[in-house]
C-alpha cells in the first residue's frame, strides 16, 4: 500500500488518513451535514521525494460503508493507486495545485445554510463573534450554481478558497479547507468550520 512508504508512530500516517477521512465523513452524516451519497474529502500527504499524495473518499459508495480500504489515492497529478477516487476530484487536485498551504479539503451538503442563502437571507457572522473569526477569519465566499463534478466548479472553488477558507455553493452546499501540517488535524479543522457553518446559519434564521 501506499501508505507504508511514510512511516510515523505507531500506524503509518497514511493509514492515519484513511481512518481521519472516515471518520470525519461519518461525523458529518451523524451531525445532519451529508446523507449517505452526499459529500467528500480530502487530505494531502507529501512524501519525502516530494511526491504529494491525496488520500479522497472514494465514488459512489454510502457514507457508512466507508472504511480505510476504500479510501482512494491519487497524486495532484490525477494518477490513481488504489481505488476510484471521488466525482468531485477535480475540486480538490485544483485546490491542492492553486494552495501550497491547504492539507484537507472537506465538502458537505449544509441544509441551513444553504436554506438562508437561497432565501435571500445573510449568513450573518458577528452572531458567533469569536468563533466565526477564529475559524472563517469573518470571512466565507460564495460560487454559483454550477454542475458539480466539473473544471469550471473545480476553479472557481479554487478562486473562492483563495479569498477565504470556507465557501458556500450556490443550492448545492460548502467547500473548507484545513491548513495544518498534520492532514489529519486538518481533516477536522475543515470539518470544525463546516460545523460553525450551520451554527451561523441556525442563528441567522432565529434573528431574523
Amino acid at each position: 500500500m501506499v501508505e507504508g512508504l511514510v512511516a510515523g508512530r505507531g500506524k503509518p500516517l497514511g493509514l492515519r488518513i484513511r481512518e481521519a477521512i472516515v471518520e470525519a465523513m461519518l461525523l458529518l452524516y451523524n451531525r445532519g451535514l451529508i446523507n449517505l451519497h452526499g459529500g467528500n474529502a480530502s487530505a494531502l500527504l507529501v512524501l519525502p521525494d516530494g511526491t504529494r499524495l491525496v488520500y479522497i473518499t472514494p465514488r459512489g459508495l454510502e457514507k457508512n460503508k466507508l472504511s480505510s480500504t476504500t479510501i482512494a489515492v491519487m497524486d495532484v497529478k490525477g494518477h490513481v493507486y488504489w481505488g476510484e477516487p471521488s466525482s468531485e476530484h477535480p475540486l480538490h487536485l485544483e485546490v491542492y495545485r492553486r494552495m501550497s498551504n491547504v492539507r484537507a479539503i472537506v465538502h458537505s451538503h449544509n441544509p441551513l445554510s444553504v436554506a438562508v442563502v437561497e432565501s435571500g437571507g445573510t449568513l450573518n457572522l458577528r452572531l458567533l463573534g469569536v468563533e466565526a473569526e477564529y475559524y472563517m477569519g469573518h470571512c466565507v465566499s460564495m460560487v454559483p450554481p454550477i454542475k458539480p463534478g466539473t473544471v469550471e466548479l473545480a476553479r472557481r472553488v479554487a478562486s473562492a478558497l483563495e479569498e477565504c477558507p470556507l465557501v458556500v455553493l450556490r443550492g448545492h452546499g460548502a467547500v473548507a479547507v484545513g491548513f495544518s501540517s498534520d492532514p489529519v488535524k486538518a481533516l477536522f479543522e475543515a470539518v470544525d468550520r463546516l460545523e460553525v457553518l450551520e451554527d451561523i446559519a441556525r442563528s441567522s434564521l432565529l434573528a431574523r
